[in-house]
């Protein structure tokens, strides 16, 4: 336990929130917040998990009803946001998504409190394109306040941090920092799946969208499915759950169940022989990390993926499962029936070195310990 004098105030900023389903905004707060003060400040939330701990405000009040109602009238109130974040009197001002930064970036320079921004992927991305429209020249301004304001700026993957080199961020405050999952929820089931299961499940985790190649998945799972039979498991919802059923009409065995909650994901994971994660290039877009890579790991479960963005640096190719070239259905193809067709010793294996991967190098203690490190350099 760290000594009364050890304890940090930190102020966690961000445009909006919604949990489920974007927990790695509190994450690090609900571990940390056992040595340090943690409040949350955002313009619109929407908290529905109840078991987090974190101290969450919003200043975009809720007279108006639904979320995107709210979202529509943000810039009124920022200014209300930056008073709360100076009353707060924080020692270090932690921004997630350079995008919608302007609260935070006032904050600190009035107070002359540290910035640390993190950059998660979208503000990489608008960042790299020339602003056309109103809302594009918006994201810029803040991009480029963020920029200028934050004493550190942590990138969550190497990739995305070359990225935003090359997009105009300042190399020179640039970090790497892995976001990392709890691998004490993402856990092994007590009797894994053998190699030998009938029939091993084939999952997908993820928005049913074209970047996260759902459709190369739905093609390369009934190529195998004769020679492999299986069964494919989609988890999530999306644009193209429509074209995706139709796809899968002729697939022996497939189903798409939607949007469930975590405990229902990590059962999935438990029981599912290999992870797919079919993420691709899309008008300049890649995934950035790749959290749920990570997750089905921590529970022992492979993962086969295009090697794309960050998800190359989330997954061991040949340790903890395979990387196929990007969006090439063929390697695709090969990769899942490579790991299908392993022998149960080599399997189990494999699955034990999932496991330990994360635990040892992407585990959410593993980053809360860098990230606490992180804020006291910034405060210096």
């Amino acid at each position: 336990m760290n000594q009364p004098d050890r304890r940090l105030r930190v102020a966690i900023t961000k445009g909006t929130l919604r949990i489920p389903p974007t927990y790695f905004a509190l994450s690090h707060a609900e571990v940390l917040g056992a040595d340090h003060d943690f409040r949350a400040f955002t313009l619109v939330s929407e908290v529905l998990d109840h078991a987090l701990q974190t101290d969450v405000r919003d200043f975009v009040p809720r007279r108006s009803g639904t979320f995107r109602s709210r979202e529509l009238v943000m810039p009124a109130f920022m200014p209300v946001m930056t008073a709360a974040l100076l009353r707060y009197r924080a020692q270090v001002i932690h921004q997630h998504f350079a995008t919608w930064s302007l609260p935070a970036v006032a904050a600190a320079r009035l107070a002359r409190t540290p910035l640390l921004t993190t950059l998660h992927g979208a503000d990489v991305y608008v960042a790299g394109r020339k602003p056309v429209t109103a809302m594009q020249r918006w994201h810029h301004a803040n991009i480029r306040a963020a920029n200028a304001q934050s004493r550190r700026l942590l990138a969550v993957s190497k990739y995305l941090a070359d990225t935003a080199v090359a997009n105009g961020y300042r190399g020179s405050t640039m970090e790497v920092h892995y976001q990392g999952i709890d691998a004490t929820f993402f856990t092994p089931p007590e009797q894994p799946p053998r190699a030998t299961a009938d029939p091993p499940i084939i999952l997908f985790v993820g928005a049913l969208v074209h970047r996260k190649g759902v459709l190369d998945l739905a093609r390369a799972a009934r190529i195998l499915a004769e020679k492999h039979p299986h069964r494919l498991v989609f988890v999530g919802d999306g644009p193209l759950h429509a074209a995706l059923e139709a796809e899968l009409r002729e697939h022996p065995d497939a189903r798409v169940l939607g949007s469930l909650n975590r405990e229902s994901v990590r059962g999935w994971m438990r029981q599912a022989h290999l992870l797919a994660v079919p993420s691709q290039e899309e008008n300049g877009w890649r995934e950035a990390a790749g959290l749920v890579s990570l997750e089905a790991e921590a529970c022992g479960t492979p993962v086969v993926a295009y090697a794309s963005g960050g998800i190359s640096e989330m997954v061991l190719d040949g340790e903890t499962g395979l990387l196929a070239a990007e969006a090439d259905l063929g390697a695709l193809t090969d990769s899942l029936a490579q790991v299908l067709a392993l022998p149960d010793a080599e399997y189990q294996a494999m699955r034990a070195r999932a496991r330990d991967f994360v635990v040892t190098s992407r585990s959410l203690e593993t980053s809360c310990a860098e990230l606490e490190q992180h804020y006291r350099d910034v405060i210096g």
